[in-house]
């Protein structure tokens, strides 16, 4: 028998651009059953008075392509009201990636994120190789926010061309070719898009450039 939660009296902001309004929030099986003032007494009720009521925000941008691979927490993101949140940002990403080439893309993302080197070395349980193992991966695990992926153009690129593609040497049609085929089996596996970045900005700790400027 299914219950209701209802959410009482908040102020909603519905995310249409419509102004907030107040009202309360009813919930059936995990789903929005109704909104409006005065609804029923639910089995459970929240008193939301002098609180907002919003729709789960989209993190678009966030590097928790690490910790998606040993916490169900997606913390901080999932403490401020994220539901949904976007890896695989600015190029950088651990999928795909050979065995060899591991420590290539952990010192890209310790210099572009600052995550230490250490936390990624002991903490990445590298139990995939390509791009649709690595969401296979991720299908096995619970988190508290739903997690969307990109495929990094960094990873794409070392894993295709090595070293060649870390010191950026230009890409044969060989090269580009492999590339193109990674990204489309990564997208077909279920990766929302692709990503990459050209800013000087972006190094490692070392003062190396990212593979794809």
């Amino acid at each position: 028998m299914s219950e209701t939660l209802v959410v009482r009296g908040g102020t909603v902001i519905d995310g249409t651009g419509n102004e907030p309004f107040e009202a309360d929030v009813a919930l059936r099986d995990g789903r929005i059953a109704a909104v409006g003032r005065g609804l029923p007494k639910g089995d459970q009720e929240i008193d939301a008075r002098g609180k907002l009521v919003t729709p789960g925000f989209v993190d678009i941008h966030t590097h928790y392509d690490a910790q998606v691979t040993w916490s169900n927490r997606i913390d901080p993101s999932s403490w401020n009201g994220v539901t949904t949140v976007l890896i695989g940002n600015c190029g950088v990403g651990f999928a795909p990636c050979l065995p060899e080439r591991r420590d290539m893309l952990i010192k890209l993302m310790e210099g572009i994120e600052d995550i230490p080197e250490v936390v990624l070395t002991e903490g990445l349980p590298w139990n995939w190789q390509t791009f649709p193992e690595f969401l296979d991966r991720l299908g096995e695990r619970q988190f508290d926010v739903d997690v969307g992926t990109q495929v990094p153009h960094s990873a794409v690129r070392v894993h295709a061309m090595g070293a060649r593609g870390a010191a950026r040497e230009p890409a044969t049609e060989a090269d580009r070719a492999a590339m193109a085929a990674i990204v489309a089996e990564g997208v077909k596996a279920g990766a929302l898009g692709f990503s990459t970045s050209r800013t000087i900005a972006h190094k490692t700790l070392a003062g190396e450039l990212v593979p794809t400027l």
